[in-house]
């Protein structure tokens, strides 16, 4: 990926309040928490723009103050970043802005993204670390492949593809969990590629329809700084609320994954794919999780896994370790129900899958890169 800026981010640990002075009630930087929470928003981009304002607010609002440290860095739409700490002040919680000076503006460049983080987790040390993420996504999709869905991130016409991504999560620490408020970022391809970077990830097999999580921040914050992070609870709100919706808002699919099973998962199918069965499905008989018009391009993980396992007596066993895997899932009956592309969602298993077919040579080529491919589905 092409580096669009080259940026030395140094982050002091007295940081500069650019709001003045004020009492407030939370510790020192640099004390010992529980957690520190890193939100990261590659929000530089005309469709998103209009939606974080509230997210960030919400955030802010939706979080006791106790035992930990929630940071948030956000791309602005044209130029200028902001990066705040929320304190409580007074009795209320409060954006603190931060100084910000070093720091490039492109937010979907791996280099920005690296050092925000590990200048953040450093000054802010804790038992423990999360991150959330909210831009674009289109799972492992490689930089342009196709002009709609995108990458991870996207800031203007830059994009964070995930190996990018992985290789930029910091190699001295582990998150505990990462939250994808981003579209189509369940793939097993995604959740493979960071199993060494995170315990648990928040992610949806489909779109995330707006306003996404922002409610559920408001309300719900506190389980991302309880001693173990209840990622469980959070998840389950920000279904029932989107299946709350009525008609054709009434979609959504979101999963949680543990990632200490991913290795023994594809171990597993490894050795139980029958080699002469891939190819042989046909995409279209694969439950779809995209509303594009023509080919698809995210496939139900264990309906199409299920159909190339040499014996079926050895489904059960299948089933067993996904379970291991895929500890929360749910689903609405539909997914835009009614409107352009709208399917309906017959299963979910909580992980997509990719499937090579003609008609994208490109992305079969960079998708044989990924660890998923190396590690799985070759010989």
């Amino acid at each position: 990926m092409t580096v669009r800026f080259k940026i030395s981010l140094l982050i002091p640990l007295l940081f500069f309040i650019l709001s003045g002075c004020h009492k407030s009630d939370n510790p020192v930087v640099g004390e010992d928490k529980n957690r520190t929470v890193i939100a990261y928003l590659g929000r530089d981009n005309s469709d998103l723009y209009y939606e974080w304002e509230d997210k960030k607010n919400a955030m802010a609002e939706g979080w006791s103050g106790t035992n930990g440290n929630l940071l948030i860095f956000e791309d602005l739409y044209g130029d200028g970043i902001g990066l705040y700490e929320v304190v409580r002040i007074n009795g209320r919680n409060s954006l603190m802005a931060l100084d910000t000076y070093g720091i490039g503006e492109d937010s979907a460049d791996p280099e920005v993204f690296n050092s925000v983080v590990i200048s953040l987790l450093s000054t802010y040390p804790a038992d423990s670390y999360g991150l959330i993420v909210f831009s674009h996504g289109s799972g492992w999709l490689p930089e342009g492949s196709l002009e709609t869905p995108r990458s991870i991130i996207k800031d203007n016409d830059s994009e964070m593809e995930i190996t990018d991504f992985a290789r930029a999560l910091p190699q001295n620490y582990k998150f505990e969990f990462i939250v994808f408020e981003a579209c189509y970022m369940a793939g097993i391809e995604v959740v493979y590629e960071l199993r060494d970077k995170t315990d648990y990830i928040l992610a949806s097999s489909a779109e995330i329809i707006s306003p996404g999580f922002r409610d559920i921040y408001a309300g719900y914050m506190d389980y991302f700084f309880l001693p173990s992070a209840d990622l469980y609870s959070f998840t389950a709100q920000a279904f029932d609320y989107v299946n709350s919706q009525s008609g054709a808002w009434q979609s959504g699919t979101l999963s949680v994954i543990n990632t200490a099973y991913l290795y023994e998962l594809g171990q597993w199918l490894k050795r139980h794919i029958d080699t002469e069965k891939i190819g042989s499905i046909d995409p279209d008989e694969i439950q779809h999780f995209d509303r594009r018009s023509g080919n698809h391009l995210y496939f139900d993980f264990e309906d199409y896994f299920s159909r190339i396992i040499k014996e079926d007596a050895d489904l059960s066993e299948f089933a067993g370790i996904l379970e291991k895997c895929v500890t929360y899932k749910a689903a609405t009956p539909y997914f835009f129900s009614g409107l352009f592309g709208g399917f309906e969602i017959n299963k979910h298993s909580g992980l997509t899958t990719y499937i090579e077919q003609e008609e994208f040579p490109y992305i079969n080529e960079r998708y044989r890169e990924l660890n998923w491919y190396n590690d799985v589905l070759t010989e």
